[in-house]
Parts: structure tokens; sequence; C-alpha cells
């Protein structure tokens, strides 16, 4: 069985942590939404919280580029996750715990607990919506500086007025 995929709740139970790095090409959903990045380093740390729930620890760190939504380059993205989870055995009591911590970020018990998925989602979740840069080139070069101005229609329409009122034709 892969380092990746466990029984959660056992994690949890022996209190174990897990350490590594995935390049980009481990993480294919990850991958398709990003122009490049670097290795992602996670952490993963098993416990119990104060009502001796099984929890699990999340940590993510990696640099990412994505596409700037104005010039279409590369914009770079410091990846910083810190999640904590905790595992329920079934999803009533799941829910029952959500309705009343509204930041609880819970998880089903699983004998076979898929850390990848885990991994990937959390990273999507991170991402922006719309990543820009704070100044674009493109918004520099947006408005090209031989193009003439056209002069004001409502300035037009004071001037031909003054024209008239006076007798100018």
């Amino acid at each position: 069985m892969s380092d990746l995929i466990f029984d959660n709740a056992e994690f949890a139970r022996l209190k174990r942590t897990l350490r590594g790095e995935l390049a980009l090409a481990q993480l294919p959903r990850v991958a398709s939404e990003v122009l490049s990045g670097e290795v992602i380093e996670y952490v993963l740390v098993g416990g119990t919280d104060k009502y001796q729930r099984y929890t699990l620890d999340l940590g993510l760190t990696g640099h990412l580029a994505l596409r700037c939504q104005r010039c279409l380059k590369a914009v770079d993205f410091d990846l910083d996750v810190a999640t904590h989870f905790t595992l329920f055995a079934d999803e009533a009591r799941l829910e029952t715990a959500d309705a009343e911590d509204d930041e609880l970020e819970g998880l089903l018990f699983e004998q076979q607990f898929d850390l990848l998925s885990l991994l990937e989602d959390e990273i999507l979740l991170s991402l922006p919506y719309a990543a820009v840069h704070e100044a674009c080139e493109a918004q520099v070069a947006a408005e090209p500086a031989d193009v003439p101005k056209k002069p004001n229609p409502f300035a037009v329409l004071a001037d031909l007025k003054g024209k008239l009122q006076r007798g100018e034709h």
C-alpha cells in the first residue's frame, strides 16, 4: 500500500506524522490550472482535539506560477496552506458537528484514505479565482499615444451654442 493511501483514523489515533514533497506532475488537477510550479511540500500530523475526536493537521507550501487574467503573463503565487480537519465515524455526526461549528472542517473515517486527492483539493481551494498582477504592462500600453482624442460632444455643443448666440456661423 502506498504511503499516501492509509487508514486516516488509525493515523490520527497513533499520532503519526507524514512529510513529503510532490512534483507538479504528480498533481494532474493542479497542473492543469497553473502555468508551472516547483515542488509542493506537505506535512500531515494526526492527533486528537479537546473532545477526544481524531484530527488531522495539514500544511502545504510551495511556489506556483499562475496566468494573469489581465495580461496573460505569469504571476507568482506562494502556496501556504494550514488546515485542521476533524474526523467522524459517520455522516450524521459530521453534519451535527458542522451545524454547531461554522469553522469546522470535517472528514469521514476512511480505511483507504487518499491523501493525494486531499492535497490536490486543498491546493485548488487556495488558488485565487482570478490571478492578476498589481500593475500589468498591458494597462500601461492600453491606450496608444498616436491616436488623436475625440472632442467631448458636450463641449462641441456648448461651443456651437455660444457661436449662435454671438451671431457667428
